[in-house]
């Protein structure tokens, strides 16, 4: 699958994603849900085309990327506050297209002093990386200041060099316990995926002296043994240290996508193991997944494909510990119902998912959705549509994940729509 084209720039979405593994809260939605926008990007300083789900912070404000606007047009990082009267963006940082990094894709993630971190999928100084000039890409932390007004700080934690390392990130990172990132890069690794290389999953291990450089480590380079190949998706948590993934394509037959998992090694400095648990035929069971994992309390995966399932609009899947069956729990048909979701999926306490397609809904401008599991074993699951955009005000292409706040609503970014046609920041209430 091609990287899909921005309005202003050729690069690839991301997926996806907050940075913990299964998202709850008590979301049964007992009157028709509404939409409101909290915030129109007009295009300039202000950023445009959001393409990655918010994440929030204990004081319920929400912070994002876009892809595009900004002082120099490579994107920002921003914080939009709940009201007093009305909700504010506020740009906490654009990038100039240098050595900072270029056009984020990315979610952003947290640690517990509050630092922001975020992957970018162009700049960085290393030129002529596949799909760009401007660079390969960077990790990025961003610290908040000392004293409430003042500027935040960023930092260039990596700069992606493209050939064995890897190059330009599109999806979020994860953080363990120990402050160690995580992620994959679109491209790179130096195995061929046909006209591109395939990319890889890396590991950032901070530095012992503060300061000092963080040092990468590619765990796995995807495609020496047909094992899949460009993941646009990032990274999820399992037990044991487990990573699991998907990748959009790859060097097998099908060239559909997989589900992999990868085991960190039994003894320090060992080599991490990678299993395909799941190749997508590109048939009825789905195509090209886009977005990260998320995992159950039982260990079971769910995961949303952005094409197949017998009219090409993508499915949502499980694929079931221990055994790694597909089951296929929707399969979208583009109309009312939407289609091409590249959207994380979100799951409450009484196992209901939600996500977001880019396209189909009443209006073709996308839609935000429920999926609600079977009563009885056997039985189907049962789609409702939350929200379909129109694609003016409101916002339309909502190519991110949602995000849970308070007392259940949900958050979420839409790529255009919204006047300017830059993009939104939206909530679904009940």
């Amino acid at each position: 699958m091609k990287p899909q084209v921005f309005p202003t720039r050729t690069y690839t979405r991301s997926l996806t994603v907050f940075a913990v593994i299964v998202l709850f809260a008590s979301t049964a939605f007992a009157v028709t849900p509404k939409e409101s926008v909290l915030y129109h990007f007009k295009g300039g300083s202000d950023g445009a085309t959001p393409v990655a789900s918010l994440v929030e912070d204990t004081a319920h404000n929400l912070y994002g990327t876009t892809n595009n606007g900004g002082t120099s047009n490579f994107g920002t990082v921003f914080e939009v506050l709940p009201p007093g009267t009305a909700w504010t963006e506020s740009v906490l940082y654009s990038f100039a297209g240098g050595n900072d990094g270029a056009n984020p894709d990315a979610n952003l993630i947290f640690d517990k002093a509050g630092n922001l971190y975020g992957t970018t999928f162009a700049g960085g100084g290393s030129a002529n990386c596949t799909g760009t000039s401007a660079g390969c890409g960077t990790v990025f932390q961003l610290a908040p200041p000392a004293t409430q007004g003042a500027p935040w700080t960023e930092t260039v934690l990596y700069s992606f060099k493209g050939l064995s390392e890897g190059a330009n990130p599109i999806a979020g990172l994860i953080m363990d316990s120990k402050g160690n990132l995580y992620g994959t890069t679109y491209y790179g690794g130096g195995v061929s995926c046909g006209a591109s290389t395939c990319g890889t999953i890396f590991e950032l291990t901070p530095p012992a002296t503060q300061g000092a450089p963080w040092t990468e480590t590619v765990l796995h380079v995807f495609g020496k043994f047909s094992d899949g190949g460009h993941p646009a998706a990032g990274l999820t948590f399992g037990l044991r240290g487990a990573l699991f993934g998907t990748t959009q394509g790859g060097n097998n037959k099908a060239k559909a996508g997989i589900v992999f998992k990868l085991k960190p090694p039994a003894t320090q400095g060992g080599s991490w193991t990678e299993g395909v648990l799941y190749r997508f035929t590109g048939g009825s069971d789905g195509s090209s997944p886009s977005a990260a994992l998320i995992i159950d309390k039982t260990g079971n995966l769910y995961g949303t494909t952005f094409a197949g399932g017998g009219q090409s609009f993508g499915v949502v899947f499980e694929i079931s510990f221990g055994t790694w069956a597909e089951t296929v729990l929707y399969t979208f048909t583009g109309g009312s119902d939407g289609g091409s979701s590249s959207a994380r999926l979100l799951i409450d306490k009484a196992g209901n998912l939600y996500g977001t397609t880019t396209s189909g809904g009443q209006n073709n401008n996308g839609s935000a959705f429920r999926l609600t599991p079977p009563v009885g074993q056997g039985d189907h699951w049962t789609e409702t549509t939350l929200y379909d955009f129109v694609g003016g005000h409101d916002g339309s292409a909502p190519f991110a994940g949602l995000t849970f706040g308070k007392g259940g609503q949900l958050y979420g970014t839409t790529l255009l729509g919204g006047g300017p046609k830059a993009g939104t920041v939206f909530r679904i209430t009940h």
